[in-house]
């Protein structure tokens, strides 16, 4: 049985997988670039806050612009569960893998 969506669940589903890729992408940037690190520790006091800020802002504002895009609903629920999941496994091995050999 295929399940779908209502546009701002899959508007919403798909920004969170972009922004759990960028979350990723960002730990990244930010350990292999001290200057990035210590920008954003001066925007907010610690570089962690900016940067669940910046996480927080991709989500919200992909979430809105996806929620009027035709995208999600033809992805439906089952193939959105299964983006969402794979973009999840993605991005935490490139962490551990980040982590472990950088």
């Amino acid at each position: 049985m295929e399940y779908s969506l209502n546009r701002h669940a899959g508007g919403f589903a798909l920004s969170a997988c972009i922004a759990i890729l960028f979350n990723t992408a960002l730990a990244w940037l930010k350990d292999s670039m001290p200057a990035l690190n210590s920008w954003m520790a001066s925007l907010s006091g610690h570089h962690w806050t900016t940067h669940g800020l910046f996480d927080l802002a991709v989500f919200i504002g992909l979430g809105l612009v996806f929620s009027h895009a035709p995208l999600p609903e033809r992805l439906g629920g089952d193939g959105m569960a299964k983006l969402l999941a794979a973009c999840t496994v993605a991005a935490g091995l490139g962490l551990l893998l980040w982590f472990l050999f950088v």
